[in-house]
Order: structure tokens, then sequence, then C-alpha cells
């Protein structure tokens, strides 16, 4: 028997794919191989001997029938363009969801989708709506479909985002809001520390960043032991060493509380953005700790004189900053001596005399813009009336003074130890210590004094 009489005598259409029919022409007609029958298919179909699988729209009732390998496919109009509306442009559900919603065989609509030219960038109107239909009617629809789209991503991304917010919440409230109201005592009153009166009035400034509270070293694999009390001996013995070389009373202290004073930031022991970290304690312990902690050290430095607290977020403990801050401030709701500004703001600023101060913990700012700059521009009318300005800022735990666009920019150094990251990296080099700097009411900065980490400590 000829081949154009085997074709005549059975349909592709009868099987799901050519070569499928290919193989059922090879096992009852096998004059020819599975691959001879297919390219006879092919040369056959290109001389439209065998019909292709087509459609037909039947514009009365708004009806495709739509002709596939393995049969017909009967699809009302309207459901027809509701899965071109799916498929393509904007909205490009999946084909597996397309598949489950419109009960077709993943096979089927791939057959489908290339009869009628369905394409992820296909405008969603089918041949017969652009042929037929007003060009402002077309583009309404195109707008309608591109709303329905937004509004559905901007679901998505709400429900996202409550499912995150919903998580640091449980996260806040397991690890410090259940432990609130032991923290949250009455702050005892302390001594006042008698100084001899300065001639001129100054501020000193205190910033015990990247303290790292909860950090682990090993002393044989980073070369040196940190741990709580490691790091809480090197706190108060260096407070009290540049409060011994304090040569007279200060007017106040500022003192930069946050800029990664804890080492992690969620419950799991990573930073902010979720880097793992090696611990000496648990996330929880060193968060209510680490609260306590900062109590005390700001009991200290009241013996000085008043005390502001100006939080400094960093990119180990952006979280954990804003609880400590608003622990801070239910603890010294009531003491006339330490006042704190209750705010987000990752950049801080206040004013003293004739001094602009600007803090900030020194991650995440664009190279290529000027803090000077910046300083201008957040705080303009601070920085039209005041004729010093001066940045604090950590991060990158080595102390460093230069001047740049007319502002002091103090880079302060950093009490905490090395951990396996810095000590594999080669970040050994910078000397750790704590830092206090003079500001003197009308004349600026006027001096420091550095108190460092030595191996006698």
């Amino acid at each position: 028997m000829e081949a154009d009489e085997i074709l005549a005598k059975h349909s592709i259409n009868d099987h799901p794919s050519r070569i499928a029919f290919a193989r059922f022409l090879a096992k009852h007609y096998p004059q020819k191989s599975v691959k001879g029958w297919e390219m006879y298919l092919i040369r056959r179909q290109e001389e439209s001997v065998i019909k292709i699988s087509t459609y037909e729209y039947d514009e009365d009732a708004d009806h495709y029938t739509t002709y596939l390998m393995s049969g017909k496919i009967e699809m009302p109009g309207k459901q027809h363009r509701e899965l071109l509306l799916d498929y393509g442009a904007p909205i490009n559900m999946p084909v597996a969801s397309i598949c489950t919603k419109y009960d077709m065989p993943r096979a089927h609509f791939d057959q489908y989708r290339r009869i009628h030219k369905f394409t992820r960038n296909t405008i969603p109107m089918t041949n017969e709506q652009i042929i037929e239909d007003e060009a402002d009617w077309v583009i309404d629809e195109l707008v309608s479909a591109r709303r329905h789209t937004m509004t559905g991503k901007l679901a998505k991304k709400e429900h996202a985002q409550l499912v995150k917010d919903a998580t640091n919440w449980r996260e806040l409230e397991l690890n410090f809001l259940n432990h609130l109201p032991e923290l949250t005592k009455a702050a005892p009153t302390v001594p006042k520390l008698k100084f001899p009166e300065a001639t001129n009035p100054y501020a000193l400034v205190v910033c015990p960043t990247d303290f790292h509270w909860g950090k682990h070293g090993w002393v044989d694999e980073v070369g040196e032991q940190y741990n709580f009390e490691e790091a809480k001996h090197r706190l108060f013995t260096k407070t009290q060493e540049l409060i011994a070389r304090i040569p007279n009373a200060p007017e106040k202290v500022y003192v930069g509380a946050g800029s990664d004073w804890f080492h992690v930031d969620t419950d799991s022991g990573t930073t902010t953005k979720g880097t793992p970290q090696d611990m000496c304690a648990s996330p929880a312990e060193i968060l209510i700790t680490g609260c306590k902690l900062a109590r005390e050290h700001i009991d200290l430095l009241r013996q000085i004189a008043p005390v502001e607290i100006i939080m400094m977020a960093g990119n180990h403990d952006r979280h954990s900053s804003l609880a400590l801050m608003m622990y801070l401030s239910a603890a010294y709701e009531d003491c006339e001596d330490v006042t704190i500004d209750i705010t987000a703001n990752n950049r801080r600023y206040a004013t003293y005399g004739n001094n602009l101060l600007g803090f900030t913990h020194g991650d995440g700012l664009n190279k290529k813009i000027s803090m000077g700059s910046l300083m201008a521009v957040e705080a303009r009318r601070e920085w039209g009336a005041c004729e010093h300005k001066v940045w604090f800022h950590g991060h990158l735990h080595h102390q460093r003074l230069h001047e740049k666009d007319g502002v002091l920019i103090m880079q302060m150094p950093s009490l905490a130890g090395h951990d396996r990251y810095h000590a594999r990296s080669g970040y050994t080099m910078a000397k750790a210590g704590l830092s206090a700097y003079f500001i003197d009411r009308e004349q600026g900065y006027i001096g420091s004094l550095f108190a460092p980490v030595t191996e006698s400590d």
C-alpha cells in the first residue's frame, strides 16, 4: 500500500502529536521507520496534503472550535478571551495554573496556544476583537487589565509585608516585651562626681559604637578572648579611665546608643540582613542583658553631667536598637537628668551652642553623597544657625578624624574584640578602645581623649 493511501485511511488528529502518529504508522506499516514516517508527515504537511490544526470562530454564537491533533476543544468566546488574558501580558499566569483553571492537559494547552498564536507578550485581545472593536475600547480593555494586574501585585506585596511584620513582632514579643516589666523598674538616682567648674562650657561626646554585645571570640582561634565578661570589663574600665582624665565638669554628655551595640538582631542569631554570627549566648539573653548593661553605663555617665541619649541603629542591630531606644525611654521616663529623642531615623542631629552635631552608624550611605551636603539639607535651619559642624560615626572599627566640605568627621573606634570573620579576613589591626570628644559651646571641637584596650587590661 502506498504511503498516501495509508494516510487517507488515518487522521493525524486522532493522535496527541506528530511523533505519536509516526510511531503508530511504523508499528502498523513497517515499510518506513518512525523517523521515516515523521519526515514524510512533515513533507506532506508542508505540501498541505495533511490538514493542519486550526480553529473556527462562530461570531453569532461567540464560540470557538479549536482542532487539535488529538481532537477538538469547544470553548465559549468569553472563556477563550479570559484564557488569553491570563496567559499574556501583563498577568502572565504560570502554565500549570492555567491548565488547572481551565481543566486542560498541558499538551493540549501547548497546541491550543500555538494555534491561536498566544505569547507572553501578546496583547490581551483576540484577532476577532481587534478587527471588530473600536480602537478606544481596545485601549480601555488594556488599561483595565493592567490595573487589575497591578492591584493583584500590590495585594501580594502587602500580604508579604504583613507576614514579615508579624514575624518581627513575634520575635520582639518573645525576646523583649515579655521581659519589659522586669527591665523598666524606675531608674535609681546616682551620686554626682565633683569636678572643677569649666571656664568655658563644653559638652562631652561618648559613643561606644560597634560594641557587639554577645560576640564570641575564642583566644586559640582569633588571638584574644571576647565574651560577655570581657566586653563588660572593657566598657566600664575604659569609661572610668576617660572620666579620670576629664579636667573639669562638662555641661552635658552626649551618649551614642545602639550602633551595633548588639551583635545579632534576630531569633536565629543573625545580623539584620541575615548574616550568621558567632555568639556567646542566645539572642534573647543578648538582647535582655544588653539593655541592662546600656542602662548601667548611662548611670555611670550620669554621675558626670546630664545625659542626652542619641540613638544610632547599626547594620547588626537595626531592630534591636529600636527596642533599646524604647527600653531606655521607659527606664528614664521620670529622670530629669536623662533625655532621649524617640525616632527611627538613621541619622540624628543635635545642636549644642554654636555646634551642629550629626550622629549615624556609618553604613549604607552612598559613597558619592557628601556627609556635609547631607547635613546641610537634612538640618538646613541648624546648619545656617551654627558655625561649627561635626559628624560622629562608627561601623569601621578604627578611629579617624578628617575634615571635608567644612565639616569635621569623627570616625569612632570600637571596644569589641575579634571573631572568626575578622580574624580570617585580617581585620585585626585597628586599636580597640573608647574615645571621648570635647565640644566647646562656642569654639566647637577642641580635643579628644582615647582609652585603648591593652594586654594588661
